[in-house]
């Protein structure tokens, strides 16, 4: 789980993921950096539902300012912000939420929108979500949405239809399990990835190799840590890594590990090292 070179062209310091950065300690940071990652996307989780627009915005800002703290470990962060599924929220809280969201946006602090959903179906979900799907298409930014946990064909079918109404051409449904993944490779769109989390609490490395041999999109399919707040193992995408590495072409471990992170955000190109 350690390993910094590779026989195959395409080595760990290649890979990209996505994570929930300011819940990690310097130690896992370390950890990240020593066993490859040098860059790193980091998207909005909340540990509760804030009660002002302002709390909001302290936690936009969290993430805007952990750039700094990853950077002193050698680890270039790409910041998404987003509002995530909250089951209620008040009308005004969310209308200066989002006036707060769209300030960074106009300042080009952050790369996308996210994460953002419908985890179990609510209205107040389904109006949050497509109010952010209305920025993204205004400002033509990419988003990770995350599948949901409730009535998953009907929600996921949901988010798929609202995707192609607000014109979004670059999304990633992240945290699929087999059943969202199914709905998501069905839509044809080569532009909306269906993201896996592996890890100790999420899809192993084994489960996640006997999915992608079941279905085979390598270009429509992601694996991500989703590093966060729930019990994980840092070491979930690396073993998955080499895992696959075992089985795999250069291309297909290139596709799913790094190229189809930055077909969504192809902004993020220009900063990445490519390096070992």
């Amino acid at each position: 789980m350690f390993r910094k070179n590779t026989t195959k062209g395409f080595g760990v310091g290649h890979r990209l993921d996505i994570i929930h950065s300011i819940y990690r300690t310097i130690g896992d940071l370390k950890m990240l950096r020593h066993i490859g990652l040098r860059d790193m996307i980091t998207s909005m989780v909340l540990p509760l539902n804030p009660s002002s627009a302002k709390s909001y915005r302290d936690f936009f800002e969290w993430n805007i300012q952990d750039v700094k703290r990853c950077a002193k470990f050698n680890i270039n962060l790409h910041v998404v912000i987003g509002i995530p599924a909250v089951a209620k929220i008040n009308p005004k809280v969310l209308d200066e939420a989002l006036m707060f969201m769209e300030d960074y946006i106009r300042e080009k602090k952050v790369v996308g929108i996210g994460e953002i959903g419908m985890g179990k179906g609510t209205k107040d979900e389904y109006t949050t979500m497509k109010r952010q799907l209305a920025l993204a298409s205004k400002y033509n930014l990419p988003v990770i949405i995350a599948a949901p946990k409730r009535d998953k064909v009907a929600n996921t079918s949901i988010i798929l239809k609202e995707l192609k109404k607000a014109n979004i051409s670059r999304a990633i449904i992240d945290h699929c399990d087999e059943e969202t993944l199914q709905l998501v490779l069905r839509s044809h769109d080569d532009d909306i990835k269906a993201g896996i989390t592996v890890g100790q609490q999420a899809v192993a490395p084994e489960k996640a190799l006997r999915i992608y041999k079941n279905y085979s999109y390598a270009d429509r399919i992601i694996f991500d840590s989703g590093l966060g707040l729930q019990e994980s193992s840092l070491f979930g995408l690396s073993n998955t890594f080499e895992l696959f590495e075992e089985e795999m072409n250069e291309d297909v471990l290139r596709k799913m590990f790094y190229s189809n992170f930055v077909d969504v955000f192809p902004t993020i190109s220009s900063e990445i090292k490519l390096t070992l």
